[in-house]
């Protein structure tokens, strides 16, 4: 599957593009940032800009922190068509757009992710994407052999955040001890889990083990079965859960949840039950998706089965 930045892909114009004449080289494409963060950038590109590869070039250089793997970037970006370099989509004066540079972004877009790497905050970066096949179904396939890239993707690199680390089991009692985690009761329906008065949500991820099973305990290739119910921290409501149904909820620990899921329940033997108090940055960020929680979040997790993939 490929990850779109900014809008689905546009309609093909390869057809048209085999046809014109321009150029191939992202580095020609010229930024000149406005002066104000209310206007959106003048970007200029000879058209059509022809090209059969992903690649992301850094056309204007920032002064601020350096990327690091894990971080977390906050970007703001423009769509534009190759075939005429007609600007469809953009954010640039709007929210920024949170993108963790992580495992899955250099396995779904390998050349930007490798770009971010020698990037830093405040640079623009071209980038060139080639679409793949829509299936019947739905998934999206590899492109074509001699596919061309149909969106040019600029993109500013507003600021960056360090990855939040998990808490260490010292640290995790040390906070238990002081009444600074979470407590819930279980019963029927739904778990209750209270959130400790006038207490900021711990920095990193405190996985706070309630009760340990004895079944295989999860790996980076394993599939789990699994009954939670997820408040938010700032004011203890419900936002998801599973409780009311017989039926686990299926994940694969290689990724497909949040980043606090598959950190805080890697290791754990079936049959465990766990607090998690996860940090936004390890959950949806701080500008969320329409109908995904903000902010740090609590989750009661029963890890029911535990099944290692083939």
């Amino acid at each position: 599957m490929r990850k779109v930045l900014a809008v689905c892909a546009t309609a093909s114009v390869l057809a048209l593009v085999s046809c014109g004449s321009g150029s191939s080289s992202l580095s020609k494409v010229e930024v000149k940032p406005a002066a104000d963060e209310q206007t959106a950038p003048e970007v200029n590109f000879k058209a059509p800009l022809l090209t059969d590869k992903e690649e992301a070039v850094t056309v204007v250089e920032g002064d601020g922190a350096d990327i690091k793997e894990g971080d977390t970037i906050d970007i703001q970006s423009g769509l534009y068509k190759t075939i005429d370099g007609q600007l469809t989509n953009e954010n640039f004066t709007g929210a920024t757009t949170q993108m963790p540079v992580d495992a899955a972004l250099k396995e779904q877009m390998p050349e930007l992710y490798e770009t971010l790497l020698t990037s830093q905050v405040g640079d623009w970066i071209a980038y060139a994407a080639i679409d793949g096949v829509q299936q019947p179904d739905g998934s999206v396939a590899e492109p074509a052999e001699g596919a061309r890239a149909e969106r040019l993707i600029v993109i500013k690199i507003a600021e960056s955040e360090a990855a939040t680390q998990p808490l260490t089991q010292d640290e995790v009692k040390k906070l238990k001890d002081e009444g600074k985690l979470p407590t819930v009761k279980t019963g029927k329906g739904d778990p209750a889990i209270t959130i400790p008065k006038d207490t900021e949500a711990p920095a990193g991820l405190a996985v706070d083990v309630l009760e340990e099973g004895t079944g295989p305990a999860t790996t980076d290739t394993s599939s789990a079965s699994v009954h939670y119910h997820g408040v938010r921290w700032e004011d203890g409501k419900k936002f998801d859960g599973n409780f009311g149904s017989d039926a686990g909820f299926e994940m694969q620990m290689s990724g497909g949840v949040i980043k606090g899921w598959l950190e805080g329940l890697k290791g754990l033997k079936e049959g465990s039950k766990v607090l998690l108090s996860i940090p936004a940055d390890m959950a949806y960020g701080k500008n969320p998706q329409p109908g995904q929680p903000e902010g740090p979040l609590v989750f009661y997790v029963e890890l029911d089965k535990v099944t290692e993939s083939k």
